[in-house]
């Protein structure tokens, strides 16, 4: 015969069960009725530890079951969720927050001496300085238009070269000569810029990688060594990292260095 443990000890199991495992991030996205909430402050109320929403509402945070979590932001609501086993998982958890309601504060109506007869009244009401300025800067009733405007001699450039953009067409000096001189250096500068900026976003890609994921995600979860790191990037590139990361989709590159991460650290494990 089977002894039935009490009731009581199972609790006890349970809770220790669900107090020794480990917590991992939860990801998440503020929204409200318009779109996406940036810069707004999420806590762990259990462990204290908290971050802010990117850009594009999105954020982070190491959670377990049971923890408990704290949003707010200034015009919202702050809004409290206790977190559970199924807001983990490569899904992302869609954030609604409100807006806080508030109220004016009274206003005190002084007494005045205007009598309704905008004639009238209208000479009693103060100046608005501002505006007076405003209008007599946008007087031009004594410009002559008939001036010519460019002058044969700029009188604030005697000092430098003109230039010659202003008043001249830079491929005039070239008729009959063809235009292949002006649209070839304009199309050899644009891809020297491109190509200098392709290069300084992939030296600037795996800091702003490590930035972001953090360097428990790498060397602690994925097991990758840090002697390793860039190496592993290198052996994630074909998949399309960088793009995914450039176009904001997180979560696919995640994926990616999660799969990846295991047959790498087969390939160099069989090396050594």
């Amino acid at each position: 015969m089977i002894k039935q443990l009490p009731i009581t000890l199972l609790l006890l199991i349970t809770l220790g069960a669900t107090a020794q495992k480990k917590r991992t991030f939860l990801y998440g996205l503020l929204i409200d009725e318009l779109g996406v909430i940036p810069n707004a402050h999420v806590i762990n109320l259990t462990t204290k530890q908290g971050t802010f929403s990117n850009d594009i509402g999105k954020f982070r945070i190491l959670a377990k079951p049971s923890d408990s979590l704290q949003i707010s932001f200034v015009g919202y609501q702050t809004k409290k969720i206790e977190v559970t086993s199924l807001h983990f998982g490569m899904e992302e958890n869609e954030i609604k927050l409100m807006k806080a309601p508030f109220e004016l504060e009274e206003v005190e109506i002084k007494k005045h001496n205007l009598i309704g007869s905008i004639a009238i009244d209208i000479k009693q009401t103060p100046k608005d300085i501002g505006m007076e300025k405003a209008k007599k800067a946008l007087d031009f009733s004594k410009i002559d238009f008939s001036e010519k405007v460019i002058l044969e001699i700029d009188e604030m450039d005697r000092s430098q070269a003109p230039n010659m953009r202003k008043t001249t067409d830079p491929t005039a000096n070239f008729a009959g000569v063809g235009t292949s001189f002006s649209s070839g250096l304009d199309a050899y500068s644009q891809r020297l810029k491109k190509t200098r900026k392709t290069i300084k976003y992939k030296e600037r890609f795996p800091k702003m990688l490590l930035s972001d994921f953090g360097e428990h995600f790498f060397f602690k979860e994925l097991s990758i060594p840090k002697d390793r790191y860039l190496h592993f990037l290198e052996y994630c590139n074909p998949l399309g990292i960088e793009k995914l990361y450039k176009e904001k989709q997180l979560l696919k590159v995640i994926a990616i260095l999660q799969q990846e991460s295991k047959s790498y650290l087969k390939v160099i494990n069989e090396k050594e």
